[in-house]
């Protein structure tokens, strides 16, 4: 059993090692920044979400999914019914990132706002049973 174990440690090391050197060490992924610093309004996210460089529409998906998770995860703990379709019509990020598109498109007034208010916002309207 400790054979087994070592040998796993080894090959975890084996593939986070080369990794780590790549980038620098693990704490130096992305540059360092304030954390304050994160806040996007919808005219941050729209262009994040309409933008055609991989990256930022990379970023844009994450934050879209981590919206949506915190989202989903208030309605279960309200006992609101779920806002997606269930079955053969499953949502997913692009769903949502062309929803949000078409909502801030649609209320350009509402793009001063928070971002992940605008997120919730467009995913209740084009979903959620009033």
């Amino acid at each position: 059993m400790k054979k087994l174990l070592a040998v796993a440690m080894a090959a975890a090391l084996f593939v986070i090692l080369p990794a780590s050197a790549q980038y620098g060490g693990f704490g130096r992924l992305l540059p360092a920044r304030d954390a304050n610093a994160g806040y996007k309004d919808g005219l941050d996210v729209l262009r994040l979400c309409a933008a055609e460089d991989e990256t930022q529409l990379l970023e844009c998906l994450g934050f879209l999914e981590g919206v949506n998770d915190l989202f989903v995860w208030e309605r279960k703990q309200a006992g609101l019914p779920d806002c997606y379709p269930q079955g053969l019509g499953k949502v997913d990020q692009i769903a949502i990132q062309q929803t949000l598109i078409a909502y801030l498109i649609a209320h350009p007034e509402r793009r001063p706002e928070q971002g992940a208010q605008l997120v919730r916002a467009a995913i209740e309207a084009r979903w959620c049973a009033k």
